[in-house]
């Protein structure tokens, strides 16, 4: 049962604030602790009770969850000075709703479990939209018994979960699918441009991609995104070049070649270099835009 129950919530980006909002307005008793305390002043109308150090807010629930940037901000909340581990006890639940890589993972499991914290990793996606909703899906990593006791929070801040298997095989699932969805919009963009410098409407690329067996709700939602020249942040260019980076990782790791993926990180690099390293994932074709002195503009 969500009522009464103590739920943490470190990381207050923009898929931890949406996810926030759901578990304070679904019962749960929420306390959330954030880099940049600013953040946290919107929440508290809500009920939701600030933390001053990620260990205040361990010493406070029964459950935290975790939803930062990188790798290294993670190791700070988790395990630096007043993190979550400095003050743990047996029977907390971590949950981490960040994407790290499965090694990563692995081992915050087998720290968490030294001290009887059980651990599930759960990166999500859905982009701020489906946090805002409530309709996130979960690549979730654990044990069964450590996954029934993180449903509670999973209900408020998703539609759907996937236990991908063990600790590391969530992570890995996640870092496929950014892979995945990075190739998807650096194909649909660069086909747009190269349409609209031909002097072919970019909107009929899409409307005959939509037509097509190879059509994608992702290239319905940044395509039209590009038509629009809309680049709101849903996932910004810097945190796909990470995990992008993270996947070129564990591909190395394995010896597993990933030419395409390699490529495509290589648009980010230039994006980045380029400043806009904050802006949405769709923005990376305005830096070959640029380039060619030609928008993505549809004709009518």
């Amino acid at each position: 049962m969500a009522s009464g129950q103590r739920v943490g919530f470190l990381g207050l980006g923009l898929m931890g604030r949406g996810m926030v909002k759901n578990l304070a307005t679904k019962g749960f008793q929420v306390t959330v602790w954030n880099r940049t305390r600013d953040r946290a002043a919107a929440l508290e109308p809500l009920g939701v009770k600030v933390a001053d150090t990620p260990a205040q807010l361990m010493a406070a629930v029964d459950v935290a969850c975790t939803c930062v940037a990188t790798p290294a901000a993670l190791e700070e909340v988790v395990a630096g000075k007043d993190g979550l581990l400095s003050v743990a006890r047996r029977g907390q639940l971590l949950i981490d709703f960040s994407t790290i890589g499965p090694e990563q993972a692995r081992g915050l499991e087998q720290r968490t479990a030294a001290v009887g914290v059980d651990f599930v990793e759960a990166p999500v996606t859905g982009s701020k939209t489906g946090a805002e909703k409530g309709t996130l899906l979960i690549m979730a990593g654990g044990t069964d018994a450590a996954l029934g006791r993180a449903e509670p929070i999973f209900r408020a801040v998703g539609e759907k979960w996937i236990h991908c298997g063990p600790v590391g095989s969530g992570s890995q699932v996640k870092l496929a699918g950014n892979a995945l969805i990075a190739a998807m919009l650096q194909a649909l963009g660069e086909g747009m441009l190269l349409a609209t410098r031909a002097g072919v409407d970019p909107a009929k690329v899409l409307e005959v991609v939509q037509a097509s067996g190879y059509r994608s709700p992702y290239f319905e939602f940044k395509g039209q995104a590009l038509l629009r020249r809309d680049f709101e942040t849903h996932f910004a260019i810097d945190l796909m070049d990470k995990d992008l980076g993270l996947f070129l990782d564990s591909a190395a790791a394995y010896k597993v070649p990933t030419p395409a993926t390699a490529a495509v990180r290589q648009c980010y690099e230039l994006a980045r270099a380029a400043g806009k390293g904050k802006q949405d994932i769709g923005a990376v074709i305005t830096v070959f835009e640029q380039l060619v002195g030609t928008e993505i503009r549809p004709k009518s």
